[in-house]
């Protein structure tokens, strides 16, 4: 038989416990979740003629590209957008520079993996064409900074410690060539406020999106809208899929004067401007025939230039 010094102690201790379990179901909290791991991704990155930050050099006969401090390359694996690297030049101006980026999402990463790099690194990770403004390239202009895409593609190496390693330097390839076109009626410059550019290919990329492991394409038509009138050459750039078929295309060109006039035109492509996707071409003084308006009362206004 229990005592009643030793009754005593048990409900004692049933009180205690009783209010430990009170405290803390008071001050319980939930558990944080664990920091995900970061990652160190570098990759050494070349390109030759076709690099970065363009500018125009020689009189507007030439296209300089380099390397900006701070430019964005976005990294693409299996369907899905993993971060954006950064770039070093290796020197001001340079074709080489080392790209780094901290990763927290690499599911599916192993050795063998290939990652495909974009530039530029846009925020909303699209390679997109629309939008243009025909202004000359400059090392902040917009055809620098959102048209002129690069892509490369490099294997993993390996996963050590918090670094992930490739097989070999990001060699970066153009996607597109850089036109520059300017328009005439007869023999007189036309100022322009705005054009559209059509291929007869069809082929001429507006946007493509990254999915299944591969870019897709899709086509149309293209606006260029310069930030004021003009008559001087405007630059477009273009990714023609016809290119690599030895085929010639046209460019028909639908143009809106200063004067608020619609004027057409077309220009043949040869084959040999379509042989690959880094070109500098020059198209200028395209001839364009202002587009005859039927009034209600079948009078025509503007009519267009015979020539």
């Amino acid at each position: 038989m229990l005592n009643r010094y030793t009754v005593s102690a048990l409900v004692g201790l049933a009180v205690l416990a009783g209010c430990q379990k009170t405290e803390e179901a008071a001050v319980e909290t939930p558990q944080e979740e664990p920091a995900a791991k970061e990652w160190t991704l570098m990759v050494e990155a070349t390109r030759g003629e076709d690099t970065k930050a363009l500018e125009l050099i020689n009189a507007g006969a030439t296209l300089n590209a380099y390397w900006n401090a701070g430019e964005k390359v976005a990294v693409f694996f299996d369907g899905a957008h993993l971060g954006d690297l950064s770039a070093t030049p290796a020197a001001e101006k340079s074709q080489n520079a080392t790209l780094s980026a901290t990763l927290t999402s690499v599911a599916g990463l192993a050795v063998d993996s290939e990652l495909n790099l974009l530039f530029p690194g846009r925020a909303d990770h699209k390679w997109d064409y629309t939008g243009q403004d025909g202004s000359e390239p400059s090392e902040s202009g917009t055809l620098a900074t959102q048209y002129d895409y690069a892509l490369a593609t490099v294997e993993v190496a390996s996963l050590e410690g918090n670094n992930i390693s490739t097989k070999s330097e990001a060699n970066f390839r153009h996607q597109q060539s850089v036109y520059r076109f300017n328009f005439k009626v007869g023999e007189t410059p036309l100022e322009v406020k705005g054009f559209n550019v059509a291929a007869a290919s069809n082929k001429l990329v507006q946007s493509r999106n990254y999915s299944g492991g591969a870019w897709v394409s899709t086509y149309g038509p293209l606006d260029v809208t310069p930030v004021a009138a003009t008559s001087d050459l405007l630059y477009v750039s273009l990714r023609n899929e016809t290119v690599g078929t030895s085929s010639e295309d046209t460019y028909s060109f639908s143009v809106t004067g200063s004067d608020n006039a619609l004027y057409l035109g077309s220009k043949a492509i040869p084959a040999a401007a379509l042989d690959c996707q880094s070109r500098y071409i020059t198209a200028r003084g395209i001839s364009v025939t202002k587009v005859e308006t039927p009034t209600p009362d079948g009078i025509i206004e503007n009519p267009a230039e015979i020539w």
